[in-house]
Parts: structure tokens; C-alpha cells; sequence
């Protein structure tokens, strides 16, 4: 048997008028926010992906400025890249696969949440991040992605 091996991911993290954009995801009894973006395709670039995926999760469009973090967590790299607001408004198309998923108990609801929220917002699995995130849009991010480890026990 086949073990199946957990894609990369790549992500971004857009900004406009003080608010970040987010995924709030609602799994069973969880609640939290993500970083949109999602699972690299084979002969896709992360920098590829994340444009990708924030148009399929989001509709919005967006240009890369930098990758600016990396997020270890055990066999898996999410790759997260500083981005522009282009246009659009932040909605789920119904295309979308996790349009195709949702139900009362696993929801993705894009959104603008203002960037002072980020400290007692929940994040769960991006929890490593969160500090990177805030520290980087408060004072700009390093010249150099910055490597975070995550915890793989969920």
C-alpha cells in the first residue's frame, strides 16, 4: 500500500486599508482563520499556486510581491508570499473546491479582518505563523524568507 504523502502548500498574505485577508474555516466544532492558498499541482511553482489559489478561494485578484515566510512542519513546506490587492471583492465561488465540500460543519468563509484582530483571532494549525505575520506587516518583513517550524501533532 501506497503511503499518501501531504502536498506543499503556497499562500499569501494580501493587505488593504488595515485588514488582512483570511480564510474562516469552520471544521466541526473548530473555528479559526487561515492564510489562503492551498496545495502546489504537479509542474506548478508555490509562486504559481498562490495566485491560484487566492483567485479559486477568494476571487480576488492579487500580485506577488515576495516570499516572505516558510512554515516547516514535519514533511510539508508552505510557502507564503507577500501580496498585492489588485481587485475584487472577497467571496467563495461556488466552482470552488471547497464550494464543492461545504456543508454546515465544513465552511470557508473569505474575508477582510482588520489586522488589530490578529492577536485574539484564533488560528490553530497557523498559529506558528502568527506572530511572523504581525511582526512583519508592523515593522516589514526580512529580506530573506523567515523559516518557522510547526508542530506536527494537530
Amino acid at each position: 500500500m501506497n503511503a499518501i504523502r501531504a502536498r506543499d502548500t503556497a499562500r499569501g498574505i494580501v493587505v488593504r486599508d488595515g485588514n488582512i485577508l483570511l480564510i474562516e474555516r469552520f471544521r466541526g466544532e473548530l473555528h479559526y482563520f487561515s492564510i489562503p492558498g492551498g496545495g502546489i499541482e504537479p509542474g506548478e511553482t508555490p509562486a504559481q499556486t498562490a495566485l491560484r489559489e487566492i483567485a479559486e478561494e477568494t476571487s480576488l485578484n492579487v500580485s506577488l510581491v515576495r516570499q516572505v515566510l516558510i512554515m516547516r512542519d514535519g514533511p510539508r513546506t508552505h510557502y507564503i508570499y507577500l501580496c498585492t490587492y489588485v481587485s475584487g471583492e472577497p467571496y467563495l465561488p461556488p466552482d470552488a473546491p471547497e464550494a464543492q465540500i461545504y456543508d454546515p460543519y465544513n465552511r470557508f468563509e473569505p474575508c477582510w479582518l482588520p489586522i488589530s484582530a490578529l492577536d485574539s483571532s484564533p488560528f490553530v494549525y497557523w498559529e506558528p505563523l502568527r506572530a511572523a505575520i504581525i511582526n512583519g506587516l508592523a515593522k516589514g518583513f526580512a529580506a530573506e524568507p523567515l523559516v518557522v517550524s510547526a508542530s506536527t501533532s494537530r
